[in-house]
């Protein structure tokens, strides 16, 4: 087999395990029934306690279904990258400072359809005590979108996961500590256009807030902040977001203007959006699409 071959091989298997379908393999590859194990969905944005179920197809012997807000489902946790890790920073200066770091990132940037909000959705599981040993099938589904890992089941008795922390004192994290990690309730603001233009403004309203006698209040998020700088006011009632280039001509796809609106407010509305350039002309075709994610 070619080198080039072996790196096509890797390369596949790189953006299948990091973006798309998730792990093959739960971590670890081997554990006993009871063990906790960690697997590696992908990038799923709505993937949560609440609506996820687990199916396990053990080697021998009926399937085992464990239901949403079990409490043997640990955690759902969304793991990032490095910001400055060699990946990322040599697709941004399109330089390799390790070896084909460019061509990992660029086929990262595939997988995920050019959106650089990298991130890995991992679910921390304890394992039931019943399962027979040998390969067995995990399937994770919240209904619409399905993953499944392997691992093999071993002779012995396994043993939770306490997630000790050194505080000094022993403490274990409990789960209102690993739900904190979770990802909270949020929208998601995707934009698009015909031509990339170097600034957006974005209004929305909403449900008057806590500050002037309502109830809740917005935040704003912005997952690229290497690539765009975000602005944004409210004054309990209107939410204004003003978005423009880190570095003229650095965002070379509408998915860069992703940006995140979380809080606790009601009723989100659209209500203007205008784009520019760097003239300050208007770009006039500037559209976006806001998802719920609950």
């Amino acid at each position: 087999m070619t080198t080039s071959m072996i790196e096509r091989i890797f390369l596949l298997m790189l953006s299948i395990t990091l973006v798309s379908c998730g792990s093959l393999r739960t971590f670890h590859d081997y554990a006993r029934a009871g063990d906790t194990v960690a697997i590696a969905v992908g990038m799923q944005s709505n993937f949560n306690k609440d609506n996820i179920t687990i199916t396990i197809t053990p080697a021998s012997g009926s399937q085992i279904i464990i239901p949403a807000t079990d409490p043997s489902i640990r955690a759902v946790i969304n793991f990032y990258p490095d910001p400055i890790s060699n990946m990322i920073i040599s697709r941004e200066i399109n330089e390799n400072l390790t070896p084909s770091a460019i061509t990992y990132a660029y086929t990262t940037d595939v997988m995920t359809n050019n959106d650089k909000d990298w991130y890995q959705t991992t679910i921390f599981l304890d394992l039931p005590e019943t399962l027979t040993e040998g390969l067995t099938q995990i399937e994770v589904s919240n209904g619409s979108i399905t993953d499944s890992s392997t691992l093999d089941i071993i002779s012995g008795t396994g043993v939770a996961n306490t997630f000790s922390a050194d505080f000094g004192d022993g403490l274990l994290l409990n789960e209102d500590m690993l739900d904190s990690l979770s990802r909270t309730n949020h929208s998601t603001v995707n934009l698009s256009s015909s031509t990339i233009p170097h600034a957006i403004e974005i209004n929305f309203t909403h449900d008057p807030d806590n500050s002037v006698g309502g109830s809740g209040r917005a935040f704003v998020v912005n997952p690229l902040g290497y690539r765009k700088n975000l602005h944004w006011s409210d004054d309990g009632i209107n939410l204004k977001i003003i978005m423009i280039e880190s570095k003229d001509g650095i965002i070379d796809n509408m998915n860069d203007y992703k940006f995140y609106i979380t809080g606790t407010v009601n009723n989100l509305q659209q209500r203007s959006i205008t784009g520019y350039d760097t003239n300050g002309n208007i770009v006039p075709d500037v559209t976006l699409m806001l998802t719920n994610n609950y």
